[in-house]
């Protein structure tokens, strides 16, 4: 029995094709769509681990509007021995050999830790795992709770044990070919401690295209747009007559929707917490702005409570004072010091998918010092992800120059994704590819079920 697993950024999902139906897997019954399980964990102190729906709730109920203590704590100490360039009399002769303590700030009112987007993690090398009260997790260990959740689901759901899996991946995880391929171990690894025991991967894109190919009897040129929550992942492929298909180009860009939330906070959100306000009047009654670097840290709801850490909060505790526009940094301040940063980019993404569907969307948050009412219009949105289109823009270029086909020959854009149905990108693929039908897959089920149909022609040839 062997399962397709699509493990994405945002959302996670598996399906099974037994030959001639597909069926999705129901991970998380919480969940609007069952058959979609966010791929979030929240652990508490306890080691009580939550995932998806339950791991937003949870977090939602005991960590949001708490209040963000910092304390300084020693977690261990370091021996640092070094050469003796200079001797006063009585001093010993030789190296040096100097003991301190480690100390790291820690939020000690934190009731749980959150994680979210942690395939991302997988890019770098340098991001083994992290420590979460105590206990020290792995990034193989971090997936492999989720994985866990598909396998034992899909076992409950088809009566019979899954050790078999098919599993996605991005074309890029990094541009750099030892860092991709370690990448891919490490997911191997996750795939295995989650007790799978036959793991096969295959190309998110390329997997969508087996999808959309189950169903085409014709020659055909088509591109692939699978735009995920962190990743943009692309192919080009012709089918000929008899419905076989050759891959002619592959390509990833690495940009996806966390960071179009992260663009639409920093271009028209941020600005109601104080960014672009004066902080003090220096002594010329020069204006002070507000710090690039403090600004960079709202980008992300994770780096929020950064903020809050005695150094950066005794800034902004002065501009509360002396600003012209105080009532921004006052409601900064709530941000940051009850923890409201995931509470608002919950806000960011409903708005961001809202304007895929209507010309405008509001985000509302009033709550303690907070008193943030805005409406974003589509074009206050596509302006603040120019960026992303424009590195999408040169994905698809690149595509099709590295299979060396002209624009005009591609029949169909086959899109899949979240991020795949915003309007912005869609006038984008047609303008590149204008004698292309668009041909929307379903948005979050496009690769799991391309993931399930691999799967099941693996097994059939296994016998």
């Amino acid at each position: 029995m062997q399962i397709g697993i699509d493990f994405g950024t945002t959302h996670t999902s598996a399906a099974f094709y037994d030959g001639q139906r597909i069926h999705s897997i129901p991970l998380d019954a919480q969940n609007a769509n069952p058959g979609l399980l966010r791929s979030m964990i929240y652990i508490t102190r306890q080691q009580k681990c939550y995932l998806g729906l339950d791991a937003v709730c949870t977090f939602l109920q005991q960590d949001t509007g708490r209040p963000v203590v910092y304390q300084k704590k020693v977690v261990g100490t370091i021996e640092n021995t070094v050469a003796q360039q200079y001797k006063q009399p009585g001093e010993p002769d030789g190296p040096i050999t100097i003991v301190y303590d480690v100390i790291i700030e820690e939020d000690t009112g934190a009731q749980g830790r959150l994680l979210q987007s942690i395939k991302t993690g997988l890019r770098t090398d340098s991001y083994k795992g992290t420590n979460i009260f105590g206990r020290y997790y792995t990034i193989q260990e971090l997936i492999a709770l989720l994985l866990t959740r598909v396998r034992t689901r899909a076992e409950a759901y088809l009566q019979t044990e899954v050790r078999q899996v098919t599993l996605g991946r991005p074309v890029q995880f990094s541009g750099d070919a030892l860092a991709d391929q370690r990448a891919e171990q490490r997911l191997r690894e996750a795939a295995t401690l989650a007790g799978f025991e036959q793991i096969t991967f295959v190309a998110e894109p390329v997997a969508a295209a087996s999808f959309y190919l189950n169903g085409i009897d014709k020659p055909e040129t088509v591109l692939i747009f699978d735009f995920g929550g962190g990743t943009l992942d692309l192919t080009l492929l012709q089918v000929n007559e008899q419905g076989e298909h050759t891959i002619l180009a592959t390509h990833g860009v690495l940009v996806g929707g966390d960071d179009l939330d992260s663009a639409l906070m920093r271009s028209r959100i941020a600005r109601h917490f104080g960014t672009e306000a004066a902080m003090d009047f220096s002594y010329n009654q020069h204006l002070i702005p507000f710090p690039e670097d403090l600004a960079d840290l709202l980008n992300h709801w994770q780096t929020i409570p950064i903020l809050s850490q005695p150094q950066h909060l005794e800034v902004l505790q002065r501009a509360k004072r002396y600003s012209p526009e105080a009532d921004k940094f006052a409601a900064l301040i709530a941000l940051v010091t009850r923890n409201h940063g995931f509470a608002l980019f919950e806000q960011i993404e409903q708005n961001k998918r809202a304007l895929s569907a209507q010309p405008q969307a509001p985000i509302n948050m009033q709550v303690d010092d907070i008193h943030l009412a805005l409406t974003v219009t589509r074009p206050q949105f596509n302006l603040a992800i120019g960026e992303a289109l424009a590195e999408a823009r040169q994905g698809v270029r690149a595509t099709l120059a590295l299979a060396g086909i002209a624009p005009s020959k591609v029949d169909a854009v086959v899109t899949t994704g979240g991020s795949s149905v915003i309007p912005i990108f869609q006038q984008m693929l047609t303008y590149e590819c204008p004698a292309a039908r668009l041909v929307p897959l379903d948005t979050f089920s496009g690769v799991d079920n391309g993931l399930a149909i691999r799967a099941h022609a693996h097994e059939s040839a296994l016998f």
